[in-house]
């Protein structure tokens, strides 16, 4: 009897630790800084690159795109890793939102809670 309980149980909504997950953002923002100003030394290497090309002789060029490569395998990487943590933010952002919006309702505020979401921003979907 109990796998059939199993089978027709409502999921558990996933604990939203507000705390938390305002602390993982504000990390996360912290660090982001320094590693914004990684990417603009290394957008700027390429673009250096690029312009020169742009007047290398033919013999010169293969060596900078195989430079430019090496430094977009950079970029690429580091980009990633940064629209990961932005992502992953994102997603904790609207859990919290989400958490606020139910100890609203769970406190009365219904007209709180409805004037949110008619809110653009409150629908979450960005």
């Amino acid at each position: 009897m109990s796998w059939w309980s199993g089978l027709f149980q409502k999921e558990a909504e996933p604990k939203v630790d507000v705390l938390k997950d305002v602390q993982a953002i504000q990390e996360s923002l912290r660090e982001a800084p320094q590693e914004t100003k990684t990417l603009l030394k290394e957008l700027q290497k390429l673009e250096e690159l690029e312009q020169e090309r742009h007047v290398a002789r033919e013999g010169v060029i293969s060596v900078n795109l195989e430079a430019q490569a090496k430094i977009l395998d950079t970029i690429l990487q580091r980009y990633e890793f940064y629209q990961n943590d932005v992502d992953i933010n994102g997603i904790r952002v609207k859990q919290v939102a989400r958490e606020l919006l139910r100890k609203a309702r769970q406190a009365g505020l219904k007209e709180l809670v409805n004037e949110k979401k008619k809110d653009m921003k409150w629908q979450f979907d960005w």
